[in-house]
């Protein structure tokens, strides 16, 4: 089995392609979806295995590189981000998630997200589910 392309349209939404034998692609969307499903998020899953010559084109329609866009500069997690943001999850007992952090310093989600799995990898933070805390 081999992933063809992984697709994710929002946080909690994504498209998988694979190939391969059609019980190991079964077995490891099986695997994906019990996972998922013990976080208790999966709201949907569709597969198609073996599709026609009809429908093909919809899998290499999948399978194709999207176009680069231009990105907003990168937020790295430089000292004064680090203590802004350290400071603000101190003040916050529940944590706070990456849209959280993200509304709150005016960034972009995906910089949000980079800046604080940059402190989590630091051990800098402590994450569960998508809410990240001050590591005590």
């Amino acid at each position: 089995m081999r992933l063809l392309s992984h697709q994710v349209l929002d946080p909690g939404r994504l498209t998988l392609v694979v190939e391969g034998d059609l019980a190991a692609c079964r077995a490891a969307l099986d695997a994906g979806s019990a996972a998922a499903q013990r976080t208790g998020r999966v709201i949907s899953r569709k597969e198609i295995g073996r599709p026609e010559e009809d429908t093909q084109w919809l899998i290499g329609g999948f399978a194709r590189a999207t176009t680069p866009t231009e990105k907003a500069p990168q937020v790295l997690a430089t000292p004064e981000f680090a203590e802004a943001l350290l400071a603000l999850l101190a003040s916050v007992r529940q944590g706070m998630t990456a849209g959280e952090v993200a509304a709150h310093f005016g960034w972009p989600l995906e910089q949000a997200r980079n800046v604080l799995e940059q402190l989590f990898s630091d051990g800098a933070l402590r994450k569960r589910s998508s809410r990240y805390r001050i590591k005590n």
